[in-house]
């Protein structure tokens, strides 16, 4: 007894002295895990600077480090164009071809100017800003790229993945020594021994093999195949065993069928319910690639818009710049008139008055044409400067254009992206309920199991018996038939050790609550889906219907403007005569500078409204790329993808190929395919045979057009400066520098003019010319406008 208490206090205190190194352990290693070490050296001393000395360093510190380490590199980009700073180095011809290839190249992020919503397009308007969720400032929605398809594209091989084989294999090994209350599981058996048995076993854990190999795959009917291979060890003490260690090896085939419905675990059942997965996920790829289009489109018609605004700024700024030229003349010879005794001191101050009208006039037309250029720079992909100044030099399209009706409204339908990306959306909404549907039925699996067994005292008898070899063994059966009927048991030899399994297994929810709402959520979404085609295709034709109107609105507003700035002409040229007789006052001499310079602008802005109509036109029909001779194509597919091709069209006898044809073609280095949609010609070109019902370069309405390109301003004036009445500024007196007509231009005023009654000769006016894009013989006649039919109006109730 005394023998058992010290063997209990030397436990207890071995148990004691493990608890308290383990304490020991806890308390060392809990300050070393939590201590914080300090910023600031402790040991160092703390300086007492004044409070504001010390955040001005902290300041310089932080501007330092901001300088010094950037995490984007600071771009190479000269100082912006300003009003101060108007002329640049070099003009730069450009065409729109020529910009929409620049805007394509540097398209990695697509940027777009939205159309206003009365069909105006939105002059002024900075492309959408991007959206990264960092902020609301940064803007109310996301620019596409064009990785958006290629992102898409990689749920395609995700929802592939399903059908992959998986390869597993695990190895374990354990050891374990315990004691156990009962002597006949330790293998004898003695009533006069007081003790426990101690069992010692080594190898494989309980249920888990020693060492196992197993690959499965999912095939596309929902059926699961497996093949595994167990290796096991174990070794024991027990002296009931016929030899302390063995191996046990097995190989195993499994496959589980679902017949109805399916499960988280072996997932639906049926080809198509296994498949829609992967048409969904192709189906999302396709609509990815449609709204990458209609971005594209989009930027094509933002460029094009900008375009025409920057030619129509141009235009704008060289009326501006006439006008101050005139005003400045008009002004110099009032101030000559006065000198000489001819003329009044109103006359002067009106002149003044006026010419800082003007001048006022092109100040602004010159911040408007740098804005202008600067937003067109930055849906190029370019830099806002770069010491040229864009000059659009494509002509404006002037001649009529009649589409048709109904084969507008059909190319809407069949390659408008925003209908054809619904149309896909609906698709992937009925495979959605498809999926929905299959949860309804009880699932029902069928599982199979097939596995091939063998035991050794080594792994090599181990695999040799389970593949078949013959082992020497005891059945007890046998062996007890035998010993009752007198004769000495013997072992025989037994070989093929198999086992099979084969069941059913059937499960189903009571009542289907959640399979039923799962579908009905499937049925409403289809019908939310197919509502929302219905309004695209509502939203699209009126669209359509709406550029129609602004394509044929816009081109009588254009051709009623070209009418009024001859007519401003015109009556500027007679103005000018009578003022130089002095017949007229100055104001209305003026005022016909001022209409006529207004007149210029006014048929500018209708040539960039009825252009950007018709490109507006082409995106609502969704054609607006084939119209710009551009096509939207991806990129090579692996090698593999062009056999599997091949055996797929042998396979349908669709396409012959011939004997010596490639199988595994090279990539595509040439130019891509274009669209299917045939491209419009441009409107105005003349062809030999009669134009079809669609689409119609131009119609029957007048002569065909002339076009007129707009003219490279010779410089930017300066902002005005305050300066004494009577004086000019200088700076605006550049804009008074003698500019030539164009070759094949006249001047507007007559050839002969009343010469002025006092003796001292007036400085002349200066002349004036419409910009001109090329030698031309005159300006184009007038083209009469159609007279609207009277409309009957219901006679207004009488009064009282």
């Amino acid at each position: 007894m005394a023998q058992n208490k010290d063997g209990l206090a030397m436990r207890l205190t071995r148990f004691g002295n493990r608890y308290l190194r383990a304490a020991l352990a806890a308390v060392w290693l809990t300050p070393a895990g939590c201590q914080r070490i300090p910023y600031i050296d402790q040991s160092k001393p703390v300086p007492h600077d004044p409070i504001a000395a010390v955040a001005h360093e902290d300041q310089a510190i932080r501007q330092a480090a901001f300088l010094s380490e950037l995490p984007v590199q600071l771009p190479d980009v000269a100082p912006p164009r300003t009003p101060d700073n108007a002329e640049a180095m070099e003009p730069w011809p450009i065409t729109l071809e020529e910009a929409i290839q620049i805007g394509m190249d540097n398209s990695e992020v697509i940027r777009v100017i939205s159309l206003g919503a009365q069909g105006i397009p939105v002059t002024g308007f900075a492309p959408t800003p991007l959206n990264t969720q960092a902020g609301a400032a940064l803007g109310a929605g996301t620019l596409a790229t064009v990785y958006d398809p290629a992102i898409q594209e990689t749920q395609i091989a995700q929802a592939l993945s399903t059908f992959d084989a998986q390869l597993s294999t695990r190895l374990f090994y354990e050891s374990r020594d315990f004691l156990v209350n009962n002597s006949i599981q330790a293998g004898f058996f003695d009533p006069d021994t007081n003790v426990f048995a101690l069992v010692r076993q080594r190898g494989a854990p309980q249920g888990v093999p020693s060492f196992e190999a197993a690959i499965s795959k999912r095939t596309a009917t929902g059926a699961t195949l497996r093949v595994a291979n167990q290796v096991n060890y174990t070794y024991g003490n027990s002296p009931i065993q016929t030899f302390p260690s063995t191996y046990t090896a097995q190989t195993t085939l499994q496959f589980s069928q679902p017949l109805l419905g399916g499960s988280n675990q072996f997932g639906p059942s049926g080809l198509e319910a296994n498949r829609a997965p992967i048409v969904i996920a192709r189906l999302n790829a396709d609509t990815s690639v449609w709204r990458f289009k209609a971005e594209v489109m989009a930027m094509v018609r933002s460029i094009e818009q900008q375009y025409w605004a920057l030619a129509q700024q141009q235009v704008q700024y060289w009326s501006r710049q006439q006008a101050v030229r005139l005003g400045e003349a008009i002004f110099e010879r009032e101030l000559e008139k006065k000198r000489v005794g001819t003329g009044s001191e109103p006359d002067v101050a009106e002149a003044e008055e006026q010419l800082r009208q003007f001048q006022l006039d092109l100040v602004q037309a010159t911040s408007d044409l740098i804005t202008t250029e600067r937003q067109f720079r930055e849906l190029l992909g370019l830099p806002p400067y770069d010491g040229r100044r864009i000059v659009p030099v494509s002509e404006p399209t002037t001649a009529r254009l009649q589409p048709d009706w109904e084969s507008s409204l059909a190319q809407m339908i069949s390659y408008q992206p925003d209908i054809v990306q619904q149309q896909l959306l609906v698709r992937v909404a009925e495979l959605q309920l498809l999926l929905a549907r299959n949860q309804l039925l009880p699932a029902l699996n069928l599982d199979v199991l097939y596995q091939f067994n063998g035991l050794g005292k080594d792994l090599d008898s181990a695999f040799a018996v389970m593949t078949g070899k013959s082992v020497l063994a005891i059945d007890p059966i046998i062996a007890q038939q035998q010993s009752a009927a007198g004769v000495s048991p013997a072992p025989a030899f037994f070989n093929n050790f198999q086992t099979w399994q084969i069941g059913l297994t059937f499960s189903m929810p009571i009542g289907f609550r959640g399979p039923l709402a799962e579908t009905r959520q499937a049925q409403y979404a289809l019908l939310r889906q197919r509502a929302f085609l219905q309004q695209t295709v509502h939203q699209s034709t009126h669209a359509l219907a709406r550029f129609f109107v602004e394509v044929d609105s816009n081109y009588k507003l254009l051709k009623v403007a070209g009418q009024l700035r001859e007519a401003a002409e015109r009556r500027l040229e007679a103005q000018e005569a009578f003022f130089e007789a002095g017949t007229i006052n100055i104001d209305r001499y003026l005022d016909a500078v001022n209409r006529w310079s207004n007149a210029v602008a006014t048929e500018a802005q209708f040539k960039t409204s009825y252009n950007t109509a018709i490109a507006a036109l082409e995106e609502a029909k969704g054609t607006l790329l084939a119209y710009n001779n551009i096509a939207v194509a991806e990129g090579p597919q692996p090698r593999k993808a062009y056999i599997q091709a091949i055996d797929q069209q042998k396979a349908h006898h669709r396409i012959p190929i011939p004997h010596d044809g490639p199988v595994a073609p090279r990539p595509v280095v040439h130019p891509p395919v274009a669209d299917p949609v045939e491209p419009m010609p441009t409107p105005g070109t003349y062809q030999t045979e009669p134009s079809p019902d669609f689409p119609a370069p131009f119609g029957t309405f007048g002569p065909p057009s002339q076009p007129v390109g707009p003219t490279v301003p010779v410089g930017d004036p300066a902002p005005l400066a305050s300066q004494p009445p009577g004086e000019l500024d200088p700076a605006i007196s550049r804009a008074a520098a003698p500019a030539g007509p164009p070759p094949g231009s006249e001047p507007l005023h007559p050839p002969s003019t009343p010469e002025p009654t006092p003796s001292t000769p007036l400085p002349p006016l200066p002349t004036r010319s419409l910009p001109q894009a090329g030698p031309s013989s005159g300006p184009a006649p007038a083209e009469p406008i159609r007279e609207t039919a009277p409309i009957d109006l219901p006679p207004l109730p009488s009064g009282g």
